[in-house]
């Protein structure tokens, strides 16, 4: 039922003109990275059509950047797969797994990639940091050690099966569900970085909460029939039904209305950029990267919710079936 759901997302999709090629050095990365190897893999992973959801998301990117941004969607999805099953049972084994990448986002002189998931990671980090600033990259340093670090979390309560209340859900999926990271992607990934006065402001601060919010509420309700299946409890819908006693229709109503509430949020602190602008003093070239960060959030929003309403990752076909592991190949060397 959840899979017929729509949300309003009001901004214009925009497509990226690189789409082919990215695609093509997708598959390439992959292989090289040991990240798909057997042909089950490679069929289930294209089946998804990441190059278009990347191709959604940043319309601007030019072509080695819409590469990167590919990579970094098959990594975040296929690294989340892995624990889909057994490994994902095993809150210290998991710990490990993710102090590993951890120690990999933080340049660690000890840290030495050992798994394929590992390896695949400190190539992206790397092409990440190229020709960003110091403060840059330590700040998305910090958004890559929250998402790793939300994983062992999840995987304690997924081995006890205890819903968590909606303050705890809200938090942990803000950091497993990578929205925090692929945010701090859009100044990357659009060659900008925002005046640091701007972008602590109260105006962009909002206007990240819902880029962060909305595509994992969106997410819950469409992945939540995959996800039950396999008895996952961080899921929204799970959070709300437990929360308000209410049924599933109930709870899709209320996550409608947490995305309303966070796009109209959006659209009024939006429209006091221009502003903010003229207050904080900035000058023509702080003023676009302020307004084109807004414009990368935005396309975001966007392109994320065109995307899961068409790939065929969250219909049954999409996973493997829930009495097998979620991956068609372990990528962290657990068990």
């Amino acid at each position: 039922m959840p899979r017929n759901v729509t949300f309003t997302i009001p901004f214009p999709p925009r497509y990226n003109p690189h789409y082919s090629h990215a695609q093509r050095k997708n598959l390439d990365w992959l292989r090289r990275h040991g990240m798909v190897t057997g042909q089950q893999a490679v069929d289930l992973y294209l089946s998804w059509d990441l190059a278009d959801l990347a191709a959604r998301c940043w319309p601007e990117a030019d072509a080695a950047d819409l590469s990167l941004t590919v990579d970094l969607k098959s990594f975040y999805f296929l690294f989340d797969d892995q624990f889909d099953g057994p490994q994902g049972s095993d809150p210290p084994a998991v710990a490990e797994v993710c102090h590993e990448l951890i120690g990999i986002a933080h340049q660690d002189a000890d840290t030495t990639p050992r798994s394929a998931a590992a390896r695949a990671f400190a190539d992206l980090w790397a092409r990440c940091r190229s020709g960003m600033s110091s403060a840059w990259i330590a700040r998305a340093a910090c958004d890559w050690e929250r998402y790793f670090a939300s994983y062992p979390y999840e995987s304690w309560h997924r081995s006890t099966r205890q819903v968590p209340d909606m303050d705890d859900c809200l938090e942990i999926r803000r950091g497993s569900a990578a929205t925090e990271s692929v945010v701090g992607m859009v100044e990357r990934l659009n060659r900008i970085e925002v005046p640091r006065t701007a972008f602590h402001s109260p105006q962009l601060r909002l206007m990240r909460r819902t880029a962060v919010d909305v595509p994992f509420i969106a997410n819950d309700v469409y992945s939540y029939e995959k996800e039950t299946a396999r008895g996952d409890v961080y899921n929204i819908l799970v959070a709300l039904q437990d929360a308000h006693a209410c049924t599933l229709d109930e709870a899709v109503r209320r996550a409608r209305a947490m995305v309303d509430r966070s796009v109209d949020r959006f659209l009024r602190v939006r429209s006091e950029l221009p502003r903010l602008c003229e207050a904080l003093g900035l000058d023509d070239a702080e003023r676009s990267a302020v307004l084109r960060y807004a414009k990368g959030l935005e396309d975001w929003l966007r392109g994320h919710n065109d995307w899961m309403m068409r790939t065929v990752r969250y219909t049954p076909g999409g996973t493997p079936d829930p009495d097998r592991p979620g991956y068609a190949e372990s990528l962290i060397g657990i068990g």
